[in-house]
């Protein structure tokens, strides 16, 4: 078996080769998505693929997160099994992630654990596997209708982020009148008062 094994951390690349202990499979490393990219150039096959989300980007090809790496991977092999490690706890990053569908796993590092690791490299997947952590936060996100909706999300992570309502226009482009339409319905689904209780209401609920 062919494995690409990317994270940006040298100790945990030899700790995934030291929990799969099997000199049967040929075992290529990456520690940034520049790395990884010229990788899959030189293959004509991969089998599995094990991703860190937060690795160094590689802006000239568009890559800048572990994510965007599994997009490449699948479209160039699309048979290749990907699992994706993640230290995000944070509902609307995995939804958002979830919601890529181009992985075949995706693991709170929260979760992590060798059982978990050799299972998914083991058994064939119908569906893709989420860990608890991950699945939970899934969960939390479909319960609000709101939130499905991308701009939504991308609305509540700059606001968060303290960014003003007024000076949301340059970042999600939609009109000033269109945004505060969007913030108002989820001001009433949340039962919030205004949008800073809005984004406490959501951190409350683990969702930032």
């Amino acid at each position: 078996m062919r494995i690409l094994l990317a994270d940006d951390h040298l100790m945990t690349l030899e700790g995934y080769i030291s929990i799969l202990n099997n000199e049967a499979h040929t075992y290529l490393k990456a520690q940034s998505c520049k790395e990884l990219y010229k990788q899959i150039l030189k293959l004509d096959y991969l089998d599995l693929a094990i991703i860190d989300h937060d690795m160094p980007g590689y802006e000239k090809e568009n890559l800048h997160s572990g994510l965007d790496c599994s997009l490449l991977i699948k479209e160039k092999f699309p048979f290749c099994k990907i699992i994706l490690i993640t230290a995000h706890e944070q509902a609307l990053i995995l939804y958002s992630i979830y919601q890529k569908r181009s992985i075949d796993a995706l693991v709170v590092k929260s979760d992590f654990t060798s059982e978990i690791l050799h299972y998914l490299i083991t058994t064939s997947l119908p569906t893709p596997y989420y860990s608890p952590i991950a699945k939970e936060a899934i969960k939390k996100v479909i319960a609000k209708n709101t939130l499905l909706d991308s701009k939504n999300r991308e609305i509540l992570m700059y606001l968060s982020h303290g960014y003003k309502i007024s000076q949301l226009e340059a970042f999600v482009f939609l009109s000033p009148s269109a945004i505060q339409k969007r913030i108002s319905k989820m001001l009433h689904e949340f039962t919030a008062s205004d949008y800073q209780e809005l984004i406490q209401m959501v951190k409350q609920y683990q969702m930032l």
